[in-house]
């Protein structure tokens, strides 16, 4: 059962989950603000996407990680930025962070619209989320040997109208992975000309849905909490 961290940060480090960030990494790399001041954060099991951001930013990031799943430090050398975290009450203030990814968390969590309203919460007026999810009609999500295999998956409708209707605007939409869940073998290898030949010839069966949107400057239903205007006083104290 892919429930804990540490299971899931085993997964990341097997050849196929190797090759699984390798594939995201064009999607992932690019949504990232790798401005110096900039606030970026995952909320789920973030470290590889993390490692994504360009050095000046990364002494910003934060890997809030889901507090019934545990934690893992990150990075691995110098200040620890790891935080447990409930969806229901991320630890941040209103207006934050300027770029969210959700990864290995909205699937598993018991209320996904309450952590919606929470990421429209912290983030700023123009700050942009990232969700990452099972894909529904995806191979994977039948097989229990990965993480994509446990939790509820999601359907591009299901997943564009509860942004849309927690105060968010679709600006992306990317089925991504389109290899097997296997551990070895010529398909690893092969897994970047793979994947152009699932684009082409079978686009909705991808492995994993990436959602992109953008905060909308409205409240969304459930979401009355006062908007802020300055940075969060953790984040000051994380920053260096």
């Amino acid at each position: 059962m892919y429930r804990d961290t540490v299971q899931i940060q085993s997964f990341y480090e097997t050849p196929l989950g190797v090759t699984v960030t390798r594939l995201l990494d064009s999607y992932v790399r690019p949504f990232w603000d790798h401005r110096a001041d900039a606030y970026n954060a995952v909320f789920g099991y973030g470290p590889p996407f993390l490692n994504m951001i360009d050095d000046a930013a990364k002494a910003r990031a934060l890997a809030l990680m889901p507090a019934r799943h545990g934690a893992v430090i990150w990075p691995q050398t110098g200040q620890v930025r790891t935080l447990l975290a409930n969806g229901y009450d991320l630890p941040l203030p209103d207006v934050q962070l300027d770029r969210l990814m959700l990864t290995h968390s909205l699937e598993f969590d018991d209320n996904p619209t309450r952590l919606l309203d929470e990421c429209w919460r912290i983030l700023d007026g123009a700050g942009k989320l990232l969700v990452m999810v099972p894909n529904r009609r995806g191979i994977w999500t039948h097989r229990e040997t990965t993480p994509l295999g446990h939790g509820r998956p999601f359907s591009r409708r299901q997943l564009e109208t509860a942004l849309t209707q927690h105060g968010f605007e679709v600006n992306h939409v990317h089925r991504v992975v389109f290899i097997p869940p296997v551990q070895r073998g010529p398909l690893l290898r092969f897994a970047s000309s793979y994947e152009r030949f699932g684009q082409r010839c079978w686009p909705a069966l991808g492995a994993i849905l990436l959602i992109e949107a953008t905060k909308m400057l409205y409240a969304p239903a459930g979401n009355t909490r006062k908007v802020a205007s300055r940075k969060s006083s953790v984040l000051q104290v994380l920053s260096p």
